[in-house]
């Protein structure tokens, strides 16, 4: 009775050892297989973001020893661009690169980097966005579940219609022009007389071709990428908005990081934020050479009318965002 039972015990002990040793081995396959993240942009693979969506990645696996893989979608194959930010609030998708109109809905102190016509150039939008200005409207998207990374940029935004050229802000009246889903943007074109009609990017193309819209307000790049030129025949040099973009991670994701990852995708992004901006302001001028090469006629504006016409909306927007407009025009 006594060795029967030693035995059971003996093999019970066994038993045990094999499973922690199982289990120890199973720990060290999961720690080494990496962890995959899904970045999305709503662009292109021409476009600048989804190269610097592919160098922030790469960037990752290297500072983490292959710790995560970033995998990076786009073309609105996550969803619209408003579905991608409630996706990243949600933490379905991991990280993103996302423009200012966009974000506007969830966290709506960004208008204020969108108000038509307030930086000056855009080194001061640069200096500004990653200054003080910047770090508060990244506050209010980390309480937004979103936790901002870097400042990017898209372009100046312009205006490229379909039958008409503009020169003046009247050019715009009754005109039917796509925006992005921000309240300011939809201010700005109706204080020109447009009808402002929100769309998402990866919609705009077929809506031109059907005649639905008149119009949208692309940066040059963006003007290229999404063939814009095959279906407006003018652009007009507005420079309306510092279009802003932002790279951003979900907060349910980054509360799962260690310190260490946290710094990395830091660190990284900082790494490709020069590259985002120089590449953007390089593919802006081929973007406009190339246009003109497309049959697009370009047109200087009246910069000084647009910027008369634009007073509504900044009685409409500055009293909701005192502190940070007030910050931004003392940094001018």
């Amino acid at each position: 009775m006594d060795n029967r039972n030693t035995i059971t015990r003996r093999r019970f002990v066994a038993g045990l050892g094999a499973g922690a040793a199982l289990s120890l081995n199973a720990g060290r396959s999961a720690a080494a297989d990496p962890i995959t993240l899904k970045f999305a942009t709503n662009d292109t693979t021409q476009d600048t973001s989804y190269t610097v969506a592919q160098r922030f990645g790469a960037d990752i696996a290297k500072r983490t020893n292959d710790k995560y893989r970033v995998q990076v979608f786009i073309g609105g194959s996550l969803g619209s661009g408003v579905n991608v930010v409630s996706s990243l609030q949600t933490g379905i998708i991991d990280c993103a690169i996302v423009t200012s109109g966009f974000l506007a809905t969830f966290v709506p102190s960004i208008q204020v980097v969108d108000l038509p016509f307030l930086f000056k150039d855009r080194a001061t939008a640069e200096r500004i966005l990653d200054g003080e200005v910047g770090r508060k409207i990244f506050a209010d998207s980390d309480a937004h579940n979103m936790v901002g990374l870097t400042w990017g940029w898209y372009g100046w935004r312009q205006v490229e219609t379909r039958e008409k050229p503009v020169t003046e802000p009247d050019d715009l009246r009754g005109l039917k022009m796509r925006i992005q889903p921000s309240p300011v943007f939809a201010a700005m074109f109706k204080a020109v007389g447009a009808v402002p009609i929100v769309m998402d990017g990866s919609e705009v193309y077929l809506a031109l071709s059907q005649k639905t819209v008149d119009g949208v307000e692309f940066p040059l790049p963006t003007v290229v990428t999404f063939k814009m030129y095959e279906v407006n025949k003018y652009l007009a040099l507005t420079n309306h908005v510092y279009n802003a973009g932002a790279l951003l991670v979900s907060k349910a994701r980054w509360n799962q990081m260690t310190p260490a990852d946290r710094e990395a995708f830091q660190a990284a992004a900082t790494a490709v934020q020069p590259y985002w901006r120089n590449e953007i302001a390089a593919g802006s001028e081929r973007a406009a050479q190339f246009c003109k090469e497309h049959g697009m006629q370009i047109t200087e504006t009246n910069f000084k009318s647009f910027q008369a016409k634009m007073e509504p909306v900044y009685t409409e927007f500055k009293p909701k965002y005192a502190e940070l407009f007030n910050m931004i025009m003392a940094q001018q």
